[in-house]
């Protein structure tokens, strides 16, 4: 489990269980009688949180207790302060401490680690993604039950990670990603040449390090989400991995963004600077790459004034007020929708030789997409064409409140009337200790 102690971890993860069936109070302890659960796995209740003043490091972020010093500063307003993280972080040391978050023996973890040093856990496949021939690896079932919960494990990473960062992070996206350059005069933009592939073991086991965990672990951690010694493209691990890695260099572009007055954001591999004056920082960019262990892209590295096409992870920046679509797609949506409107789906999808039921997914993908960037662009095409939109959406006897509420007395019918048994639970081979949650970290 990713908390120190397996009691308070259930605790703090069954309030969103209970949450996201939309269960009533009380549902998950009937449940677990019914089941005969061991009692400590059955949730007690959460006591009250007492209100404190929060505590936010200088960039914004949640502080985890991780090894680095960072500067801290009281939040004076709650609402502005970061949500309290639901599951505790612990920095393993051991690979015997893997043995209950992982769900394998130490026996397993080791020999499916070997599977991953010499690729025998990976399917290789090829496609070509905008027009580049790419290979993804794709692991095996084992591995890729592991992976899930490595992704838990270090999911707390998340809520440390700078508000520069805006790839593969809940909440955030390309808009906020291009949000903070909104009117910028000049801009310049990095990529980061075959970024997953040149991630190489040595990298992540450094980085997990950093952040507090032991050398066992961070051995078998860093080995379990490698393929040949590099990230594969194609791991559910790979992005967060990624975005570890990439913690000090992001520092250091932070640090050099505020020296300079820039703005500065990355989104995976892609890099973006702007401000109000003209400026170059390639050399800069291009010498803590390469300190890092990457490469920069030449062919993707690229300067704009006001005045040119200035995008930003594929939104328009030359409003001031926020990001803008653009004009081409939105064209598109308009051609696209006019045709459903006349032609109908079936009518449409035929003329452009595509089956109606991924053209119908396809425009509904866009007009959503646009919707969270132009909300009245969307309002304005949907009240244009809304014989469209009745063939695209599909129509429900009833909303969704009533779909949810039906689901949950059929759960817990089911739950009432299924036959009393004893659930078997994994047995960990390694006894630990109880180590209390403010020393987990140490």
């Amino acid at each position: 489990m990713p908390g120190g102690d397996g009691l308070r971890s259930w605790r703090h993860a069954s309030a969103p269980f209970r949450r996201c069936l939309r269960l009533p109070r009380g549902a998950l302890r009937r449940i677990g009688q019914k089941l005969r659960l061991p009692h400590r796995l059955r949730r007690r209740p959460t006591p009250r949180r007492q209100k404190a003043p929060y505590t936010v490091d200088a960039g914004g972020a949640a502080a985890l207790g991780t090894s680095r010093p960072r500067d801290h500063v009281m939040c004076e307003n709650p609402a502005m302060a970061p949500p309290v993280p639901l599951f505790e972080f612990t920095c393993h040391q051991s690979v015997a401490s893997l043995e209950v978050p992982l769900g394998k023996p130490t026996h397993a973890l080791e020999h499916l680690a070997t599977t991953c040093d010499s690729g025998g856990a990976y399917q290789l496949n090829y496609f070509w993604i905008r027009n580049k021939l790419r290979s993804v690896s794709a692991p095996n079932h084992q591995l890729d039950l592991v992976h899930r919960r490595i992704n838990s494990l270090i999911f707390p990473v998340d809520l440390a990670m700078r508000r520069e960062v805006n790839g593969f992070i809940a909440r955030r996206s390309t808009i906020t990603n291009a949000r903070p350059h909104a009117g910028a005069r000049y801009l310049q933009k990095f990529d980061i040449k075959d970024f997953f592939i040149n991630i190489r073991t040595l990298q992540v086991r450094a980085a997990l390090r950093n952040i507090g965990f032991g050398p066992g672990a961070a051995t078998m951690l860093s080995r379990l989400v490698s393929c040949n010694d590099r990230i594969p493209l194609g791991a559910r691990t790979s992005p967060r991995i990624s975005n570890l890695v990439l913690m000090s260099f992001d520092d250091a572009m932070i640090a050099l963004a505020d020296e300079r007055d820039l703005a500065y954001t990355r989104y995976a591999d892609d890099l973006s600077f702007s401000a109000q004056a003209m400026f170059d920082v390639s050399s800069e960019v291009r010498a803590a790459l390469t300190s890092s262990g990457f490469e920069l892209n030449a062919s993707k590295t690229k300067s704009f004034k006001h005045g040119q096409p200035m995008f930003v992870t594929g939104l328009a920046i030359s409003d001031a007020s926020r990001p803008r679509l653009r004009k081409r797609l939105k064209s598109r949506l308009r051609r696209e929708f006019y045709f459903v409107e006349r032609f109908g789906l079936a009518g449409h999808a035929n003329k452009i030789g595509a089956h109606p039921e991924r053209t119908a997914s396809r425009l509904l993908g866009q007009f959503h997409y646009a919707r969270s960037v132009e909300p009245e662009f969307a309002t304005r095409l949907e009240a244009k064409y809304p014989t469209a939109f009745g063939e695209l959406i599909p129509q429900r006897t009833d909303d969704r409140v009533e779909r949810a509420q039906r689901s949950r007395r059929e759960f817990l019918t089911d739950v009432e009337n299924a036959p009393q048994q004893t659930l078997p639970f994994y047995t960990p081979t390694a006894s630990l200790p109880f180590v209390p949650a403010h020393r987990a970290v140490e």
